[in-house]
């Protein structure tokens, strides 16, 4: 009798002590994997113009480095879709007593908004009182254009390589010692929901070692680079 009550009193213990056990909490679901940058999706023609306002380091021929401030004017026009398009682009700067810098380049793109490659032609020009330098330009790279949910905000990357063979100089040795460069710039694009504008706030900055013969007159441009104009397309 006495082990029947020890039995039952052991039960009635477990029994309590199971009730009061926490649920075991249910299995949570692995977190989603974070979704890539997405580009645009949507054709886009885009006309507009900007300005860099900074300074230009210029070195002739060995000469004392001289720095300059001033600003580049420039007008840029883009049409693509999501896998191929065309961008042309035309700049003129001034900086105090230093050459005139005049260039314009096409661009031919290739791949999605999100990651491109391009290459392109162009000229690129000093012009002084004395005379006007004219180099015929080459250009390869790559740029990304991300958007940035449904803000109207898109963030804008781009590199490239600047080569320009000597002329006057045929076969191998017009491309022995050419002028070479960069051109780089980052941005921020704000397209406006109702109207088919936009404005845009980045930095560029542009290194050009020009040739000529022996000598080498090496400068760079940088500076803020603000602009606008209208859009159409490129969601």
């Amino acid at each position: 009798m006495r082990a029947r009550m020890v039995c039952g009193a052991f039960l009635v213990l477990a029994s309590n002590l199971a009730a009061q056990a926490p649920a075991e909490a249910p299995a949570t679901a692995p977190a989603a994997a974070p979704k890539p940058p997405k580009g645009p999706s949507r054709a886009e023609f885009r006309i507009g113009g900007f300005m860099v306002s900074g300074e230009r380091n210029y070195n002739f021929a060995s000469s004392a480095i001289t720095t300059a401030t001033g600003s580049v004017r420039g007008v840029e026009v883009l049409l693509r879709g999501s896998g191929a398009g065309i961008y042309v682009r035309s700049l003129s700067g001034t900086f105090g007593n230093q050459p005139k810098v005049i260039s314009a380049d096409a661009r031919v793109l290739l791949f999605p908004p999100v990651f491109t490659i391009f290459a392109g032609v162009g000229k690129r020009a000093l012009s002084s009182a004395l005379a006007t330098k004219v180099y015929d330009v080459a250009m390869a790279g790559v740029s990304s254009t991300v958007n940035i949910g449904g803000t109207g905000l898109r963030t804008h990357v781009s590199g490239a390589v600047l080569v320009s063979p000597q002329k006057g100089t045929t076969g191998a040795a017009a491309v022995k010692d050419p002028s070479k460069g960069i051109d780089a710039e980052a941005a921020i694009f704000y397209r406006f929901p109702s109207v088919p504008l936009f404005l845009t706030l980045g930095y560029r900055t542009e290194v050009f070692n020009a040739r000529t013969g022996s000598v080498v007159a090496p400068e760079e441009v940088r500076g803020l680079r603000v602009g606008g104009g209208i859009q159409f397309g490129g969601r």
